[in-house]
């Protein structure tokens, strides 16, 4: 790469950002396991139990509350954290765990179709998440929670979008 020194971004490899990013988080993955860093994983540990049994305690949402704070939380956490954080965080006030200790900024990535990238809607995405630790995955022995998904992606495929009005919108048209 001699002579190489003054690229510019645009014409770097897709396969050598991929390299580069490879190595950053693999030295951030190698510090973290550094005897320091083996105290601060732990600490991210669920304390509430095991949180791998299916179906997650439920109680009915009222839907107009729950899509008043999605739309809100969009402008922070982005579609699909937004989605999630709108439920979660009700079944958080009456019901406590798991969901109080879910990690919902962790789904920050689901904006723009997965970081950007413009495939799944992120919406749809927090959605299935949800349907499928509520309900529960294939693997915890029942395919409702996938079943409820495709009905999800199926309504978004038909559906003539927009269908919700916030009572109070960040912006009038």
């Amino acid at each position: 790469m001699m002579g190489n020194e003054n690229r510019s971004c645009e014409n770097i490899a897709r396969r050598n950002l991929l390299r580069s990013a490879v190595t950053v988080v693999g030295a951030a993955g190698a510090a973290a396991m550094a005897p320091f860093g083996l105290d601060l994983l732990s600490r991210a540990e669920a304390k509430s139990g095991v949180v791998r049994k299916w179906p997650w305690p439920y109680e009915k949402l009222e839907p107009g509350k729950t899509a008043e704070i999605a739309y809100h939380e969009w402008y922070r956490l982005s579609c699909g954290a937004a989605v999630i954080y709108s439920i979660f965080s009700q079944l958080a006030e009456k019901l406590g765990e798991p969901y109080g200790s879910f990690p919902v900024e962790g789904f920050i990535f689901l904006v723009g179709g997965i970081a950007g990238w413009g495939t799944v809607c992120g919406s749809n995405a927090g959605a299935n998440i949800v349907t499928n630790l509520i309900i529960g995955p294939k693997s915890g022995g029942s395919n409702a929670g996938e079943w409820m998904g495709s009905e999800i992606m199926q309504w978004y495929c038909e559906a003539s979008l927009p269908v919700y009005s916030p009572q109070k919108p960040w912006v009038r048209a």
